[in-house]
């Protein structure tokens, strides 16, 4: 008799999709591809500038989906979103596509501060739930306040070293001695959080491009990189709070 038997990632989806339903977050569901048009013009909201597209039988050229956010965003009214997906990109040191399974919530609309910490302790909440019982961590900065300290034209060096926690570096680039003072000593958490899986730690703004607000990135203990990444947005006429968690980064980790 065959027993089916369900792979981690499985798993994992399965533990998030209960999570974030009994949050009162309702299931979307998206294609898998939208106009390529739809996409050319919000590349600097994009993880990836790269865009896999192909040309439909009407001629009219098309894209697979390379971020959830932006289809949720246009398919859907404001409100509490979760979503099982797979996007099309290319990673960070990758030198071609990958398809990426996720599984995360998007909150859409003007949120208050507890909207935004609700989204935060979710985010918590779903690294424990597929953590097999491993230590988390949870780093949260604000990428508003990064934008305000470091200068456009040192943007992208200045954060490099921050990611390096290169603090000569940032000095030598001129930073001002408040940012430095993020990179050395951090600060409170924002939104009234206290929790000590949880951590302020700048270096979890990556790009000034994608986030306006407060962005977060998920640890599970013995993963090399980041499981979960999120924050708030504002794009395309539209605002909102939302992380992904992905699922290939956790293969293997209940069987260890």
């Amino acid at each position: 008799m065959y027993i089916p038997v369900l792979t981690s990632e499985e798993n994992s989806a399965l533990a998030l999709r209960e999570l974030y339903s009994s949050c009162g977050f309702k299931f979307f569901r998206m294609t898998r591809f939208e106009e390529y048009d739809f996409y050319a013009g919000k590349k600097d909201f994009l993880a990836s500038q790269s865009i896999l597209t192909f040309t439909d039988i009407n001629g009219r050229l098309m894209a697979l989906r390379p971020d959830v956010t932006l289809s949720v965003i246009k398919h859907a009214p404001p409100g509490k979103y979760y979503y099982d997906e797979k996007v099309y990109r290319v990673p960070k040191d990758a030198s071609s596509f990958r398809e990426i399974a996720q599984c995360g919530v998007e909150h859409t609309g003007v949120l208050s501060g507890d909207d935004v910490r609700e989204v935060l302790s979710l985010a918590l909440r779903s690294l424990r739930a597929v953590s097999g019982g491993r230590n988390v961590a949870l780093d949260v900065a604000d990428a508003g306040e990064a934008a305000r300290l470091i200068p456009q034209e040192r943007r992208n060096e200045m954060l490099a070293c921050i990611a390096a926690r290169n603090i000569h570096g940032l000095r030598e680039l001129g930073a001002s001695d408040e940012l430095v003072s993020l990179a050395e000593e951090g600060r409170g958490l924002p939104f009234g959080l206290d929790d000590p899986e949880i951590r302020y730690d700048i270096s979890a703004v990556t790009s000034l491009a994608y986030y306006s607000g407060v962005v977060f990135k998920g640890y599970i203990e013995g993963v090399p990189d980041a499981v979960l990444s999120g924050g708030q947005y504002d794009i395309a006429g539209a605002s909102g709070t939302g992380f992904a968690v992905y699922l290939d980064a956790l293969e293997g980790l209940r069987n260890d």
